[in-house]
Order: structure tokens, then sequence, then C-alpha cells
């Protein structure tokens, strides 16, 4: 009797992430960035701002848009609107433009109540694809409210407050402020965002009020989108504002932001590897030997003072709950205001395959420890052979690659830091995707030099998807295993154009600027306005990975009683795959699939007598309750 063992290659994870459903701008480019008629996910942290040292001190003033915009404000022709109870559309809609979407709506804690919104792209294209410049109040054009006058007498450093959910192409976000009806300064909010990008639905706005307003008696504010400033060949504006809950408190002394983190050292950590510091979700253990976790967080000041000692934290906890790794970055004294990066001290590779939870955290000399941020957290899988940056959460947001207008090609960069081998692709099939279409991967490297060129390397051969194939992963084989040594490398799915047999590839994800594409390659599409074939770069990560290595059997299973030939399909799947062997010795054969723990999750026993076995596993409830 020959015991066949299957090791987790079936990915049954849900991989928890903060995202919402964006639509793109139609037909726009923008310093290489496609924005187009597609649905992508964008994925924000909030701002993690310790609130328990704003609510420790009554506001001076708020508005939480209970009753709508009041009446002592003053609005814009472009105007901000209220949507509440009362309302239609109520506060459950919020933009009504053509590129965004009506039941995404800011995340605030009163938004049952109302909040406001100024909807850019509405007015331009009053809902409508293609209606540029035909709204009720076309771009360019900004929106501004101003509030009733606001007593700051006695307070000499003040902050608001404010949930604030902002999306942007070419509007900028902006509080002015005026002292006896005389402007006086303004503050950008949201200055991180790329074009097209969008905050977290429960992002905090932190505006730190110029000291030349605080003190004074008669003060207002002006929430300012401002769609005219900004501009490119395709257009200024657009998309939205909406806020909510809005409070003047006295600052804090002493206040900490987390404005981001990784696990891939993006920020500053990558200039001591090969590649770019991207963070992996799914990461074979031989590149994560060669180039271990590096941890890092964006730390702001937002207090009155200077923060002294402070410094970021990181915890890493096994899918046990123990902790199996914790570090910090030096320390360093942060001046009111200021920003900077930190990098923790030590970098961690993981001895064991699985899952790996990391939590955040930033602390200071001058505050207690029940002031210290609040923890954030990532994870983040080691596995065998799949290298993945996507959070496997196809939801709806998707890319259409083979379609009516032509064929296109949609990938994600990766960094190889140890000489491998790249067997095959997987990729996430949308829903709607239509059977007998065809699909093709291909591996490409990537010229650093400075050309930014794309150099193909291998290609598979057509796949033909079948009607259980749609929402669900497909692995397509390179006829050959390519040998990759360490450098930057892309790999890419590709169709072909046809009126009734289209396909799509699910997001999932924010990316990192630049490393994920979509090929224009001329043959009909007409992405941009850049001169085919082009590769534009998008906001979110297509589920493609790249899959390394072999599927190795265990020691205990020698190859002198197995010499056949052992196929996996599709791998990684939802928990249906397929088990084939061919030329094997005849006998009694134990299949058996255990997870990533080591625990038996499937047992059964066939016998060969011909040398060949195909055998359908399903294993849906168990990848369902894996976690």
């Amino acid at each position: 009797m020959k015991n066949i063992y299957c090791l987790l290659i079936v990915f049954c994870f849900s991989f928890m992430a903060n995202a919402q459903i964006i639509d793109k701008h139609d037909l726009l480019n923008i310093h290489e960035k496609l924005i187009i008629n597609e649905k992508n996910t964008y994925s924000s942290l909030p701002q993690q701002i310790n609130i328990n040292s704003f609510l420790s001190v009554a506001p001076i003033w708020e508005e939480d848009f209970a009753n709508g915009i009041p009446a002592s404000w003053t609005n814009s022709t472009a105007p901000w609107v209220y949507r509440g109870p009362g309302t239609t559309p109520n506060q459950n809609t919020g933009t009504q433009g053509a590129y965004g979407t009506s039941t995404t709506v800011i995340a605030s804690a009163t938004q049952s109540n109302g909040f406001i919104i100024f909807d850019s792209d509405y007015y331009d294209n009053n809902g409508i694809q293609g209606n540029f410049g035909n709204g009720l109040h076309p771009t360019p054009h900004n929106g501004e409210l101003m509030t009733e006058m606001i007593d700051l007498t006695g307070y000499t450093d003040v902050t608001l407050l404010a949930h604030s959910y902002f999306r942007t192409f070419q509007g900028q976000a902006f509080v002015a402020f005026y002292v006896n009806g005389v402007y006086d300064s303004q503050v950008e909010v949201h200055t991180d965002l790329n074009v097209n990008d969008a905050t977290s639905t429960d992002a905090m706005a932190l505006v730190r009020l110029p000291l030349s307003v605080c003190n004074q008696a008669n003060v207002q504010m002006v929430f300012l989108f401002d769609g005219t400033t900004q501009s490119n060949v395709n257009g200024s504006g657009y998309y939205f504002w909406m806020l909510d809950d809005l409070q003047l408190m006295e600052t804090p002394a002493y206040l900490m932001d987390i404005v981001d983190q990784n696990h891939g050292g993006w920020d500053i950590g990558y200039a001591n590897t090969v590649g770019f510091g991207m963070d992996y979700t799914f990461k074979p253990k031989s590149q994560s030997d060669a180039n271990p976790y590096m941890f890092e967080m964006t730390i702001a000041n937002v207090g009155a003072n200077p923060l002294h000692g402070i410094q970021m934290n990181v915890e890493v906890l096994d899918d046990f709950g123990s902790v199996v790794f914790s570090s910090s970055s030096d320390s360093t004294t942060l001046p009111a205001l200021d920003t900077a990066n930190y990098l923790a001290s030590t970098t961690y590779a993981p001895a064991n395959l699985g899952l790996y939870n990391m939590r955040f955290w930033a602390s200071s000399d001058s505050i207690p420890a029940s002031s210290n941020s609040d923890t954030t957290y990532m994870n983040a899988f080691i596995t065998d052979t799949v290298y993945g940056r996507d959070y496997n959460n196809p939801g709806s947001s998707s890319w259409r690659v083979g379609r009516e207008c032509g064929g296109l090609q949609l990938g994600n960069h990766f960094d190889i830091y140890t000489q491998d081998t790249v067997t095959s692709v997987s990729a996430y099939v949308t829903d709607y995707s239509v059977a007998n279409a065809k699909m093709y991967g291909v591996l490409y490297e990537y010229d650093t030099t400075g050309s930014g060129s794309y150099i193909p390397l291998a290609q598979t051969d057509d796949y033909i998807i079948q009607p259980q194939d749609r929402d669900n992963w497909v692995t397509i084989g390179f006829p050959m295993p390519y040998t990759v040594i360490p450098g930057h490398y892309m790999i890419a799915i590709g169709g072909y154009a046809h009126p009734i047999d289209t396909f799509g590839i699910s997001v999932s994800g924010d990316a990192e600027i630049t490393m994920s594409r979509i090929l224009d390659d001329g043959s009909g599409c007409n992405l941009g306005s850049q001169t085919p074939p082009f590769w534009y770069w998008i906001s979110s990560t297509p589920m493609i990975r790249m899959n390394l290595g072999q599927v190795n059997l265990p020691s205990n299973v020698s190859e002198e009683f197995f010499a056949g030939n052992l196929e996996i399909f599709p791998n990684p799947s939802k928990g249906s795959f397929l088990l084939e062997m061919a030329g094997v010795e005849n006998d009694i054969y134990n299949v058996e699939v255990t997870n990533l723990l080591g625990e038996q999750v499937y047992l059964s026993q066939h016998r060969i007598s011909n040398g060949y076995i195909k055998q359908n596993i399903n294993l849906p409830i168990l990848c369902k309750d894996f976690f």
C-alpha cells in the first residue's frame, strides 16, 4: 500500500481587508496610470488615532448634521448637499456620478442621521457615462461651504476632527479659515492620495488650525472642494468629498497618528534588497528566507508638543495566537506637525508555513502607555509554492481582459530574491466570464536599468475557460518550468478580442504605485492617450499569482515506489480540485490531504490496476471553516 500526501496546496483562506468598491473613470490616463470604466477595489486603512486623547475633553464646537446643513451656513453655486433620513436620495446614497458607487457612503459614527457631500462627479456628467461637461455644474468648479461665526477666545491651540471620505481625480480638499469675515489661511487635507485614489470610508481628518486663527472671537471655516486648480488634458475636478461629525477640540499636548504600515520595506527598507519592498500576502518560504519581512511605520506627531523617544513596535503571532517575533525601531524626537518613517531593527523569516498575524503600534517616552497609538493589524501567509499580493477576496471588482474591442494583458510585479523555478500562473476568473473564452499566461522580466521595458520570457498555451472555472481560481502551467534569478519580474494573464467570448480577472486590495499593470496592445480598446503598446499602471491588485518550484512529495514517500506522474489541478483552488496519477505501480493507494497545520482533512483509498487514476476531491466545507 502506498501513501500519497497532498500537502495543503488548496488555499481555503478568507483574507480580511478593509476595502470599498470604486469604479474607474472612463478613458483617462494620468502619468501612465490608467483610469477606465472598470471596477477596482481600493483598500485603505483608516487613520489610526488615539481618539481618547480628544474625547477626554469636551469639544469647543461640533456639528453632526442631524438637522441638515445649518441655515446660518453659506453655500456655493455648485453646492454641498445634505443626505439624511428625510431627503431623496437619503443617507444610504453616496455619489450619484457616473463613475462612483452610490451604495458606498461615509462610515461615520452618526451616518444614520445624515452627512454632507460635494458630488463633483455628478455635477459634471449628471450620472451618465461619457456625458462629460453636460451636468448641472460642469468642471472646472469649486464647492465652498462656510460655517457661522465660531468663538475661539481663550483657546491657543485648536484642532478640527472630522470623519472624511474623499476620492480624487484632479480635485483637492481644503479647510479655509476666515477671521472677522477676512480670509486668513487654508490647510489641505488628504494630501497623500494619488490620482483616482480614495481614503477609507471611515477615515478621520485632523486639521491643526493656524495659530493666527486661534484665540479669535469671530472665526469661520470653509470646506472647499477645489476642482479648478489642478487639471490636465483629461479634465479637472472629480470625484467627491463626504463629511460628518465635525468637532473643534483643544489640541492635546501629545498625540500620534499612524499614517501607514507595511511588512515589505516599501518606504526605506527596500534599499537593502534587490527588489521594491512590496507587501506579499502569500510568499513562498524560499523567497521569505532570502528576504525576510521588514516592518515599517509612518508616524505623524499631530499634538501640540514634540514627542520624545518615539518609535514603532511590532509583534508577529502564529496561527495559534502565540507571539513568535517582536521588534522595535530606533527612537527619535519627532517635532510637532512632523511625519517620519520608522524601520524595525530586526527582520523576521518564519520557520514554518502558515498564517502570520502582525500588529503594529507607536509609543513615546512623552506619553503614558495608555495614550499610545491604536494598534493596527496585517496578515500574511508563508506558502510552499504560491507567490501572491492579492487579499484573496474577489468581491465584485475586476478588470475585463478578453473583450469585444481587443485582447489585453493584466499583471502583477514580483521580486525574486533567490533562484527559483516558475511553473505556472494562477488567476481568479470572474463570474461574468464566458465559458470557451481563451486565456493565457506570460512571464516577463522587468528592465530596471532605465528603460522600464518588459522582456517576455515564457508563455503558456491557451487555456479554454470551463463553466466551473467562473468565480474560481484557474492555474495554467508553462510548457517548461522557467528558471528565474534574483531580479524583478511580472506575471500576466492575457486574452483575445471576441464579440461574445469575454472574461475578466478579479482584483483584491490596493497596489503600490506602478506595481500592477494593464497592457493596451493596440488591438482596438484604446484605453488611454499613450501610443500602444503601453503598460498603464492601476491602483488595485489583480488576483494573479506566480507559482514557484514543484509540489514535492514528503520524504517518507520513496521515489522507488512512486515513479509516475502526479498532477493536481487547479492549484490554488476554492476546495475542489482534480488529482491525477499516471504511470504508477499497480497497488492500493491512500490519498491524504492535510492543512498547513499538518492536520488531516481528507483521506481516501484507491486500488490502481492500470497505472492510472483520476479523482475529483471536494473540500468546500472544510475550506469554509478552515480559519
